[in-house]
């Protein structure tokens, strides 16, 4: 029997007593020949709905919402089949709100089979989870997600996840994309298609998405994944609270965002206007583009490239045909001087003179052979359509700061990245050069609030709704380590305090507090827990603040002397050395504190080294909630480490830290305020912290339930992964009227 479809005519497959036909426009009978004998296989599971909703979308030009907070968004069709005792029943559809057909009626047998069934299996079922719980559709308890379980299978490979995918890869009944990808591409949504396209594509869905399951259900049964269960468990009920947030949303205050637009709008204009008056000076007349990477490259280098394809190939910089990206080559001091001025040449100083052939226009008009004009002017060829023609002076141009390593090479001349530009900073201040200290001050202050007014607040203003809420999309399946995400904005990276105040926005609807409640040094605590290092025990045993002893070392200054602010800002430099980092491109002081680091946590250093050993014996590394992560072909390199040594010590830490720890509290805040009844609302979960916008009376059993839904989980991490925690967990509470404007509160 060939696998995929199998035509079934008049008759039942054997094997599988009253097995029902799948019925299909056009009187065909379809059924797949993987799905019936596999499917014995789930007799003794509980009854399973396998479902897929096609929806509406809307289109503002390149951006689609298929959000079911749009209230324009509709469900057009639901497809279904039953697996219950052994048995697929047939696939199943209702049409609910397709232009040809609406029978809002035709729902029930939906409902029926939804009730009866205990768990309900969807690719991205949270899409559609949302879908029917905003149409007041009732769901089984349980949910499966068929891309939560490809990409729990794929240990972090980078695989893609999608339905299409998954199937091809699983070799299963394919996806029938072909029928709708032209017609959606060209912008016409399932409710416009015709009846039996839609009926045909979203019925073998169905199909393809219960092959799926079977799959990953007979594959989750092999002894070489059993310490997966737990991760699906974990997942699949992490998804329900993600639902659960979505569905709340997040109060957004407008017009607060939009004077927070309106003031770094202002400081934008007036910083572009500085820069543009630093160019003058530095370059002369010659045209400067502050968006261009390439102009501001012959800005801060005072150097510019000739030729990029030869510049290219001297720093190695591209991708090899199978898409993997070059590394930079390894070149000494001396070697990457001669590179530089081999591959680009010295920027001069212009003055500009009016062109004297097109008189400053830039075009000229040419004649036919009989002497007519043409149409259309063309570009003055001795001005290049400039209108002026560039006088060189002889004089340097630009802030004279140099490249310091081939990695600094890139397609636009050399790199002037965030991260390139604080090395920079410090090139600048040991050659006291003022100027490129205020230039490149005020283009990173720049570059920063570009980002933030085209990432957080334009984004954040589309995307919120007619009533005021809004309703970000958090993503499972997106990070190799498990971490979530967000989409529809981005509100996983918010940032903290006063600096850009987007957090300003968010309000309570209940006119009252938000409180956040974030676990504190998790991650070190995490490092200590999976290392063994007895010092990192200790520390925390005895309650020292790593931050303010890592904020002392790098400000020099006494512990009691440490700010708030200091102990803010060297968070980064306390987790930079559980992840890999070294700090190679940071200041001197800093690389003396990384040097310092593993003095005196030596154990974490002996388990980054068994890590790397074991990645080289069997290619997986593994967390305590049996989660995995798979490296094809590690490399010894010639310094003792190994090729991907930094995402090896990182993924166990994060992973267990943000996607099992965080999202365990998660799934228990929710159960605790169900269980409590309370108005209160979980609307955020960023990083290793929970948000919730609270009812008024309700703050001090909101503080409860959450102090002990993410300190006092020693007991379900056991019963859950049997992994004995020996590490307390901690947390810090704020709450103020706004996200933003926080003050801190007892958590006891």
């Amino acid at each position: 029997m060939n696998r995929g479809i199998l035509m079934i005519q008049n008759q039942i497959q054997p094997g599988i007593s009253q097995l029902e036909k799948t019925n299909l426009p056009g009187g065909m009978e379809l059924l797949s020949a993987k799905l019936m004998p596999r499917s014995v296989a789930m007799s003794n599971n509980p009854a399973i709905l396998v479902f897929d909703l096609e929806t509406t979308v809307q289109r503002d030009g390149r951006i689609i919402d298929n959000s079911p907070f749009n209230p324009k968004n509709k469900i057009v069709s639901i497809h279904w089949l039953v697996i219950e005792d052994g048995k697929v029943g047939p696939v199943q559809y209702c049409i609910l709100n397709h232009n040809d057909q609406a029978n809002p009626d035709s729902l029930q047998p939906f409902i029926a089979d939804s009730i009866r069934c205990d768990v309900g299996v969807a690719h991205n079922a949270k899409f559609d989870w949302l879908f029917c719980l905003e149409a007041n559709i009732p769901l089984p308890s349980k949910v499966w997600c068929t891309m939560i379980g490809e990409y729990i299978f794929d240990r972090a490979q980078g695989k893609s996840k999608s339905l299409k995918n998954t199937a091809e890869r699983r070799d299963v009944h394919r996806k029938k994309s072909d029928l709708v990808d032209a017609l959606f591409k060209g912008g016409t949504g399932f409710e416009e298609m015709p009846l039996e396209t839609v009926i045909e594509y979203a019925n073998a869905d169905v199909i393809s998405c219960a092959e799926i399951f079977i799959d990953q259900k007979l594959d989750l049964a092999q002894e070489s994944n059993a310490g997966l269960k737990p991760v699906f468990d974990l997942m699949n009920e992490m998804l329900l609270f993600l639902v659960e947030i979505e569905r709340n949303g997040i109060k957004i205050d407008l017009e607060v965002l939009n004077a927070v637009e309106a003031e770094y709008l202002a400081e934008k204009n007036a910083i572009e206007a500085e820069l543009t008056s630093i160019i003058e000076e530095v370059m002369g007349d010659t045209p400067i583009n502050l968006n261009s990477g390439a102009d501001m490259s012959k800005v801060v280098y005072s150097r510019y490239i000739p030729d990029r394809d030869y510049h290219c190939s001297v720093f190695n910089i591209g991708s090899y045909p199978s898409g993997r990206k070059k590394m930079p080559p390894k070149m000494t001091a001396g070697q990457f001087s001669n590179a530089v001025r081999k591959s680009s040449r010295v920027m001069k100083k212009t003055i500009a003179h009016q062109c004297d052939s097109c008189g400053g226009t830039g075009k000229i008009q040419k004649f036919k052979v009989d002497g007519q004009p043409y149409k259309n002017e063309s570009k003055c060829p001795k001005c290049i359509g400039n209108g002026f023609i560039y006088e060189l002076t002889g004089k340097t141009a630009g802030l004279k700061l140099s490249p310091e390593k081939p990695g600094d090479a890139s397609v636009n001349g050399f790199k002037v990245d965030k991260q390139t530009i604080n090395r920079l900073l410090a090139q600048a201040e040991k050659k006291e050069n003022e100027q490129a200290i205020n230039f490149l001050s005020k283009f990173t202050r720049l570059q920063a609030i570009s980002t933030y007014l085209d990432s957080f607040i334009k984004n954040i203003q589309f995307w919120t709704r007619p009533d005021g809420f809004l309703h970000a999309s958090f993503n499972q399946c997106m990070t190799k380590t498990g971490r979530l995400s967000s989409s529809n904005p981005n509100f996983q990276n918010q940032p903290k305090g006063n600096k850009f105040p987007v957090r300003k926005c968010v309000v309570s609807r209940f006119d009252n507090v938000i409180l956040e409640a974030d676990f504190s040094g998790l991650e070190f605590r995490v490092a200590g827990e999976l290392s063994k290092d007895k010092q990192i025990i200790d520390d925390i045993f005895n309650g020292k603040d790593v931050h303010k002893q890592t904020a002392s070392i790098i400000n020099q200054c006494d512990v009691s002397s440490v700010t708030k602010e200091m102990r803010q800002a060297a968070k980064a430099y306390t987790f930079s050395p559980l992840y890999g980092g070294m700090g190679a491109n940071e200041p001197d002081h800093i690389k003396r504190y990384f040097e310092e680091y593993f003095t005196i946590y030596k154990g974490l250093k002996v388990w980054h080294k068994s890590l790397m050993d074991g990645v080289m014996q069997n290619n997986i590394v593994r967390t305590p909630s049996g989660r995995e992560f798979y490296w094809e072909n590690p490399r010894r390199m010639g310094n003792g480490r190994i090729s991907n040594a930094t995402q090896v010590v990182n993924y166990p830490v994060q992973s267990f830290a943000t996607a099992d720890i965080v999202v365990l509290s998660c799934i228990r805040a929710l159960r605790g305020f169900r269980e409590q009844k309370l108005k209160s609302k979980l609307i955020i979960t960023v990083h290793d912290s929970i948000v919730v916008d609270v009812f008024p009376g309700e703050e001090q059993t909101v503080k409860k339930t959450l102090a002990s839904a993410m300190r006092e989980m020693a007991d379900e991490i056991k019963k859950r992964f049997n992994y004995n925690m020996i590490m307390p967990l901690d947390i810090e509470m704020t709450s103020g009227k706004n996200w933003m404007e926080q003050v801190d509160i007892n958590v006891d």
